[in-house]
């Protein structure tokens, strides 16, 4: 085999080693909440609601609710309304 071939094989196998395990801006890595808001929102302006818990790519547990009008928003999830609300669909689940 050529040695320019062997060299070009050897560098291309030294660069697919080294960026294993590097995160990739834009995909995990970081939390998706830059600000939370305690403010109360409306359940009839909720389209969903997004629980994304703590790990290795945010190390605070996320809240989003994306609102009818598409707009996305963060919220404290130690915010008392919040775990009202859930609580309340909890218990409208289990009686259905």
């Amino acid at each position: 085999m050529n040695s320019a071939i062997t060299v070009t094989i050897l560098i291309f196998l030294l660069c697919a080693f080294s960026t294993q395990g590097i995160p990739i801006l834009g995909t995990q890595g970081r939390c998706k909440c830059i600000r939370t808001t305690s403010a109360v929102i409306h359940p009839k302006l909720m389209h969903s609601l997004r629980y994304i818990p703590s790990g290795p790519h945010c190390e605070a547990t996320e809240i989003i609710i994306t609102l009818k009008n598409k707009k996305k928003v963060c919220v404290d999830p130690g915010a008392k309304w919040l775990r009202v609300l859930i609580a309340a669909s909890k218990g409208a689940r289990h009686r259905n």
